[in-house]
């Protein structure tokens, strides 16, 4: 049950990044590239596999 919790927001995360990114560019070109970005993230289905990065990736030791 928590990780079903821990997944939802995960998603809740990552789903409000994209949309903060959509809304602070004013190219729609480029809006339209970001929701493909996620969209191909998030797979087509609830059952699909959703990609994440570790907490730690891109930190330097």
């Amino acid at each position: 049950m928590n990780r079903d919790k821990d997944l939802k927001s995960t998603l809740h995360n990552v789903v409000s990044y994209a949309v903060l990114r959509m809304e602070t560019v004013s190219d729609s070109n480029i809006r339209r590239c970001i929701f493909q970005e996620y969209r191909e993230w998030l797979g087509t289905s609830i059952d699909d596999w959703v990609l994440a990065l570790p907490n730690d990736w891109g930190k330097t030791d």
